[in-house]
C-alpha cells in the first residue's frame, strides 16, 4: 500500500531492493545494487512490502500540496555496482523549495535557476563541474527533460548514458505515472536489469533529481534510511548509477499532471536491454545541443574512420588530420589534430576494453593514445601501396594493418593468417575488420568484394554486383556477421541484421 500525507512538507523518499516492489512515502529509487548483488537471485522474485515513515519537514512557503512522494521496483542481472555514496546529504543551496511549485510543472526561470544552482553546489563538493544544460532545454517535453538530466547525472561521472528513449517503456512508463505506480518493462521486453522510479508532487524534473542524488542518506526524507547502515541509504542515487552493461541502455519517462491528488506523477524506467528498439528520442539528439559537446564540431578535415565503445554506446570520429571526436561513453584520450602528419589517417581502431585507441596513417605508421600500447608499425618503411585501415586483436595486444593492395602486416600478438597480397585484385582493398575471437579477419574491396582469413566465415558479399556508390568501410558483429558501407550512405548486410541506411 502507499500512504500519502494530505499537506506539503518537504520532499520524502523511500528505496526499494532488488527483485522487490515497494510502497513508499516520498521520493524513492531502485534498490541499491550493492544490496542486488547480494540478494539478486533471491530478492529477485520476493513479493511486494510496504512501509511508512514520519516525514521531515521543510515546507514550500505558501503552497500546500501533498508531500512528494516516489516508489520504487527493481529488476537485477548483470549490472555491476554503483558508484560510492556521499558521506553525508546536502541540503538544498540554494533552497528552492522558496522557488518552485511542487502542484504543478514548474519550468520557470526562477526555479530552474535555483535548482540548477543547487546542483551545482551539490556537485562542487563531490569534485564535479555545474550541470550545464542544452540550449534547446526550454523546447523540451517534460520527460524528455528527465531523461536528459538523468543522463547528465550519469555521465558526469564517467557512467555510460542511456542512449534513448524506448517507446514501449516511455508507454509503460506513461500508464504507471497515471496510476501512482511502480514503472516496470512491459511484458516481453526484453532485459538483464532494470530500475523504475516514480514521483508525486515534484513540479520540476531537476527537483527529483536532486532529491534523489544528492540527499537520500541517513537523516534525509529516505524513509527507508531511518539510521546509517540502513539498506534503504542512497537507494535512489544508486539506481540513477547503475553500472549497465548497455547493449543497449534505454530508458522510458512519463508524466501525469494531475494523477497524483491534483498534482505532477512523474516516473522514469531504465533498462539494460538488447536488440534494436523503436525510440522515441535519443541521447544523439541531447548532444547536438548540449554546449561542450563534440557533435557540433566543425571538421577541419573529412572523417576517414570510426570506431565503437565495447557497450556500442558511443564511438570515436577520426579526420584525416588525425583530429578525434569522441561521443556518447566514448572518452577522449588526445589525437594528432594540429600535429604535423607525413601522411594523412585513414583509420581507428579501439582497444577491448575502451580506455584507448590507436590511429593509423597511408604510410603505415601508427598512433596510440589511453591505455592502447605500440606494438610496431609499417611507418618509414617502404610499402608497395598505401595503407587504408586496420583491425585491432581480441585482447587489444596487437592488431593488423592492411593495404590497399590486399597486403597484410600483424604486430604484437595479432597473428598473420594471410593476406591478397600479390594476388591480382578486380578492385583496391577499403578496409577490414577481426572476427570476435580475434583468430580470423575479413578484408572488403571497394566493389565489396569480400576475402576471409582464419575463422572468419564467408556470409556474402557485393562483389560482381553493379553499385550505386563504392564500399568504403566495413565493421563485424559480436555473431562473426558483417555489414559493408558505401560512399552513398548504404548499408550491406550479411549475417546480421539490416537496420536500415542512408542509401
Amino acid at each position: 500500500m502507499s500512504v500519502f500525507l494530505p499537506k506539503r512538507q518537504g520532499p520524502a523518499s523511500g528505496g526499494g531492493r532488488a527483485g522487490s516492489r515497494r510502497a513508499r512515502v516520498g521520493l524513492s529509487l531502485v534498490a541499491a545494487l550493492a544490496i542486488a548483488l547480494v540478494t539478486t537471485l533471491v530478492a529477485a522474485f520476493l513479493p511486494g512490502s510496504t512501509a511508512m515513515s514520519a516525514i521531515r519537514a521543510g515546507a514550500r512557503p505558501g503552497v500546500v500540496v501533498p508531500t512528494p512522494a516516489t516508489k520504487t521496483e527493481a529488476g537485477s542481472g548483470q549490472g555491476s555496482g554503483p558508484l560510492a555514496d556521499p558521506p553525508a546529504n546536502i541540503a538544498p543551496s540554494p533552497d528552492f523549495l522558496n522557488s518552485c511549485s511542487g502542484s504543478t510543472y514548474d519550468d520557470s526561470a526562477s526555479c530552474l535557476s535555483a535548482v540548477v544552482g543547487a546542483i551545482a553546489n551539490a556537485r562542487n563538493q563531490e569534485g564535479l563541474p555545474s550541470m550545464v544544460l542544452p540550449t534547446d532545454w526550454a523546447q523540451l517535453s517534460a520527460q524528455e527533460q528527465l531523461f536528459t538530466a538523468t543522463n547528465l547525472e550519469r555521465t558526469v561521472r564517467g557512467l555510460p548514458p542511456l542512449s534513448g528513449m524506448a517507446s514501449a517503456l516511455d508507454q509503460s512508463s506513461a500508464s504507471a505515472a497515471a496510476q501512482n505506480a511502480d514503472p516496470s518493462p512491459p511484458s516481453g521486453f526484453p532485459w538483464s536489469s532494470w530500475g523504475g522510479n516514480w514521483a508525486g508532487a515534484v513540479g520540476n524534473p531537476l527537483e527529483a533529481i536532486y532529491f534523489w542524488m544528492y540527499d537520500d542518506g541517513p537523516g534525509s526524507y529516505n524513509i527507508d534510511c531511518p539510521s546509517a547502515g540502513s539498506s534503504g541509504c542512497w537507494g535512489h542515487r544508486n539506481n540513477i548509477l547503475l553500472s549497465l552493461r548497455c547493449q543497449p541502455c534505454l530508458m522510458g519517462t512519463g508524466l501525469n499532471a494531475t494523477a497524483y491528488q491534483g498534482n505532477p506523477s512523474w516516473t522514469e524506467l531504465l533498462v539494460d536491454t538488447s536488440g534494436s528498439q523503436a525510440l522515441d528520442f535519443t541521447w544523439g539528439q541531447v548532444l547536438a545541443d548540449l554546449p561542450g559537446s563534440p557533435s557540433s564540431a566543425v571538421l577541419d578535415a573529412p572523417a576517414v574512420g570510426i570506431a565503437s565503445t565495447p557497450d556500442g554506446q558511443g564511438y570515436w570520429l577520426v579526420a584525416s588530420d588525425g583530429g578525434v571526436f569522441a561521443f556518447g561513453d566514448a572518452m577522449f584520450y588526445g589525437s594528432m589534430g594540429g600535429k604535423r602528419l607525413s601522411e594523412p589517417v585513414v583509420g581507428i581502431a579501439s582497444t577491448s576494453d575502451g580506455h584507448g585507441y590507436w590511429l593509423v596513417a597511408s604510410d603505415g605508421g601508427l598512433f596510440a593514445f589511453g591505455d592502447a600500447g605500440f606494438f610496431g608499425s609499417m611507418g618509414g618503411r617502404a610499402l608497395t601501396r598505401p595503407v587504408v585501415g586496420m583491425a585491432p586483436a581480441h585482447d587489444g595486444r596487437g592488431y593488423w594493418e592492411v593495404a590497399s593492395d590486399g597486403g597484410l602486416f600483424a604486430f604484437g600478438d595479432a597473428p598473420y593468417l594471410g593476406s591478397m597480397g600479390g594476388t591480382p585484385l578486380v578492385r583496391p582493398v577499403v578496409a577490414m575488420a577481426s572476427t570476435p575471437d580475434g583468430r580470423g579477419y575479413w578484408l572488403t574491396a571497394s566493389d565489396g568484394g569480400l576475402f576471409a582469413f582464419g575463422d572468419a566465415p564467408f556470409r556474402g558479399s557485393t562483389g560482381g554486383q553493379a553499385l550505386h556508390a563504392p564500399i568504403v568501410s566495413m565493421t563485424a558483429s559480436t555473431n562473426a556477421g558483417y555489414w559493408l558501407a558505401a560512399s552513398d550512405g548504404g548499408i550491406f548486410s550479411f549475417g546480421v541484421p539490416f537496420h536500415g541506411s542512408m542509401g
